[in-house]
């Protein structure tokens, strides 16, 4: 009779959070969330924040459209110092074909990012000595991009109260330092590396560091070492950019 009285006034085991609660996990607890998601599906998180970027880019791309065509005029113009072959007619053929693309397919460019990250993640986490799989590592990559579908929103907020002439480029929508230099004028290696600085690069960066910390049994000082490894291999390309501009 005891024992009876006894099993049937047992708690109930604590349910699960669910996917769309681990979504606002993410952002405040992303310990809990590694730790819950390190074996499961990584579907989930990688396509929803495709998805959602896509979405909030193509919403708010007349907004944003400035933005984008400095950034491609500015591109071109590089390209047209170089081979004086190409002409105004190609220029602006090249200029739409490049909005184009930047408006239908930057959630491809956001899926196969995350693909990129997870595999250096892995590769990463392997050199401070963490035992994350490839699994895992593909699992952290997808839930610590979920920091961009904020800077989507806040892309498309600034877009719409800024004034045009001042969206001189991607960058100038970044919350860091590199919103407040012009492109023109700044050194274009010094200009990259600033636009490292983004508040959400570095939140999806130390979202990365949890996430190896916590799938790779390290201490928090590899944690760390983690952090500034995967953000200088992050810069690599931006620093190739860069120096390809000069």
């Amino acid at each position: 009779m005891t024992e009876s009285t006894a099993s049937i006034s047992a708690p109930a085991p604590a349910k699960a959070p669910t996917f769309w609660e681990d979504l606002i996990d993410i952002l405040f607890q992303p310990a809990g969330v590694f730790r819950r998601r390190e074996n499961k599906s990584v579907w989930p998180p990688l396509l929803f924040v495709t998805i959602a970027v896509a979405l909030i880019v193509y919403a708010t791309f007349n907004t944003l459209e400035p933005a984008f065509s400095a950034e491609i005029t500015r591109g071109m113009a590089q390209a047209a110092a170089k081979n004086p072959q190409i002409n105004a007619e190609m220029l602006a053929k090249m200029r739409d074909m490049g909005l184009t693309y930047a408006k239908y397919t930057v959630g491809l460019g956001v899926f196969f990012a995350m693909l990129v990250i997870g595999v250096v993640t892995w590769l990463a986490a392997k050199m401070v000595g963490a035992r994350t799989t490839f699994h895992a590592a593909l699992v952290i990559a997808a839930w610590s991009y979920m920091p961009r579908v904020i800077g989507a929103v806040l892309n498309g907020v600034q877009g719409l109260i800024m004034d045009p002439a001042s969206l001189t480029g991607q960058l100038a929508l970044s919350i860091g330092p590199a919103r407040f230099f012009d492109p023109t004028t700044t050194n274009p290696l010094l200009y990259q590396l600033l636009g490292r600085f983004d508040l959400i690069t570095l939140w999806v960066t130390v979202l990365l560091a949890v996430g190896v910390y916590v799938t790779g049994k390290i201490s928090k000082g590899r944690a760390v070492a983690f952090a500034v490894l995967i953000w200088v291999i992050g810069s690599l390309p931006m620093l190739r950019q860069g120096y390809m501009a000069m």
